[in-house]
């Protein structure tokens, strides 16, 4: 418990200690090698995820033996295998609690992205939206396939509800800003006061949704790549990158990226997305 307790305050080393410490104590206990596995992902660290997912395969059922595998290959470049296994685990498990089926159809959302399969996700983020739970990371990861999609109109009734989360405040003023809507303005300055506030307390858990809020609500290029080279000290997921590569861009500084195109190339990651950004910051080197 101190372990998770520690990465959700992002000291990941120090709940790495706990961890390693538990799982020697106990090894036969599931839910420390899952957060040994979670909190290797985050790093980036794949070798070591995967010796955790095959210890947790000796403890847990097939559905979240499956999951942790297929999470590790749908992020190091066998999306479409990994698609194929989870989705199988998923149809022959009975019961599934809502909050772990909306993480399982969350991650397939993601592989078919990876994939380039709108269509696809998009029906998994459905089929998690329908589940009887409020999940926060479903719904913001469901807003940024709505604003990639650039159906900005959708984010709104979606998250509209949901101000009280800084992570799903700024997709909705981001979904405002590109509707030109009235509360935009509004929300923008609610979203500058917190993390004016944060960076009073020393708190730098949201470092990347700042970054993005920077780049993309306030214009200012500068502070978003710093920010976003901040947080991949410490979080190198998919989603991080994808703000180091973009704020890099906005700032042409191939360079300042570097650390996230490095770990594109070895990671084989396969996100359309991240792929065509990185390719337009290696233009800028030549």
């Amino acid at each position: 418990m101190r372990a998770i307790l520690k990465q959700y305050s992002h000291d990941f080393s120090g709940a790495m200690r706990d961890l390693e410490t538990a799982t020697r104590e106990d090894p036969m206990n599931a839910r420390a090698w899952s957060w040994r596995a979670a909190i290797h992902m985050v790093q980036a660290d794949y070798e070591r995820a995967r010796e955790d997912c095959l210890a947790l395969q000796k403890l847990e059922s097939e559905l979240y033996a499956v999951g942790c595998i297929a999470y590790l290959d749908g992020t190091t470049g066998k999306a479409a295998a990994a698609h194929r296994a989870l989705s199988a685990a998923l149809a022959k498990t009975a019961d599934v609690q809502p909050e772990v089926k909306v993480w399982v159809l969350t991650r397939l959302a993601e592989m078919a992205l990876r994939q380039g399969d709108v269509k696809q996700a998009e029906e998994h983020f459905r089929a998690a939206y329908f589940e009887p739970i409020n999940d926060q990371f479903l719904l913001a990861a469901y807003a940024d396939f709505l604003l990639d999609q650039g159906r900005a109109e959708e984010v709104v009734p979606l998250l509209v509800d949901w101000v009280k989360s800084d992570i799903l405040l700024l997709r909705l003023a981001l979904a405002e800003q590109a509707l030109k809507a009235p509360k935009a303005r509004e929300h923008i300055e609610a979203l500058r006061s917190r993390f004016d506030a944060a960076a009073l307390r020393g708190d730098k858990l949201h470092q990347q949704e700042e970054a993005r809020f920077n780049l993309y609500l306030l214009g200012n290029k500068e502070k978003a790549l710093a920010l976003a080279r901040e947080n991949w000290k410490l979080q190198r997921e998919p989603r991080d990158a994808r703000i180091l590569l973009e704020a890099a861009l906005a700032m042409k500084d191939p360079g300042a990226a570097q650390e996230a195109l490095d770990w594109l190339e070895r990671s084989g990651h396969e996100d359309p997305g991240l792929r065509r950004t990185a390719e337009k910051l290696k233009a800028l080197k030549r």
